[in-house]
């Protein structure tokens, strides 16, 4: 994992002086509409630039494989044709992040795994489509998975700023979240001007719109996506930071209802 985030660093910080790695506890935590989310905890290393005294958070990558796996079910109740989604072996890709400064720096990072989204017309052994999770979510652009329902998924990458969505279905029964913001805080300020050092945080977000081809009141449900990176002083300290990453899906749980 150093190995690759270095060779990483070097392309993409070459030339600056204030490049380091910092060991971080992190969650990765996905919330469909306004439903309960999934969590997927987990912690590595981070290779982060900064600017002026080296302090200041402007660039960071983490490795794939970090946050996750993990596999859970997403019910879904009053929310037009879908039951439920289903995630398996959910992980991060790869991450590639700058401009963090400010909003809406940040950049994409994939996913791995499947998610399983089941109609309420049969029971979801019959009646399902199965999503690659890879390719468009928090990264960009716009997937359709063909099939007798077709689903077709819009995708933004990750920010630390506030993402956008909008939902077109008047009629429908969804009840569409406030999306939570990304930031940066560093331990002494509120801002990204000491973040590139321990205790620092950074939390990005991303969000997308995935409907399916049936008519009538369905909804366009917004899928979520919220990144939280807390760098520490030791790598063994990761072992001690457990309490914390479950901390954290707590106060995502908070911030939702």
């Amino acid at each position: 994992m150093r190995k690759l985030l270095v060779a990483l660093a070097t392309l993409l910080l070459a030339g600056s002086v204030h490049a380091s790695t910092l060991p971080y506890a992190g969650a990765l935590v996905f919330q469909l509409a306004t439903l309960p989310g999934i969590t997927a905890p987990g912690g590595g290393l981070a290779v982060v630039n900064g600017t002026g005294t080296g302090l200041h958070l402007s660039s960071a990558l983490i490795g794939g494989g970090v946050l996750g796996p993990a596999t859970a079910s997403l019910p879904v109740t009053s929310q037009g044709t879908i039951n439920s989604v289903i995630f398996t072996a959910l992980a991060n890709a790869p991450g590639s992040f700058s401009g963090l400064s400010s909003a809406p720096g940040g950049g994409p990072m994939g996913l791995t795994g499947t998610a399983k989204i089941c109609l309420v017309f049969a029971p979801c052994a019959f009646a399902n489509v199965t999503i690659p999770l890879t390719g468009g979510f928090g990264i960009g652009g716009t997937q359709t998975f063909p099939g007798a329902v077709a689903v077709t998924m819009q995708h933004a990458a990750w920010t630390v700023g506030v993402p956008t969505v909008t939902i077109h279905t008047a009629n429908s029964t969804i009840t569409v979240p406030t999306l939570p913001a990304g930031f940066v805080h560093g331990p002494a300020t509120g801002g990204a001007s000491s973040a590139a050092q321990p205790s620092g945080v950074m939390q990005l977000v991303t969000v997308s719109k995935t409907y399916t081809s049936l008519f009538g009141a369905f909804p366009e449900l917004p899928l979520i996506g919220i990144v939280n990176l807390h760098f520490v002083p030791e790598p063994g300290t990761l072992l001690l930071l457990g309490s914390g990453v479950v901390g954290l899906a707590v106060l995502g749980r908070k911030r939702r209802r």
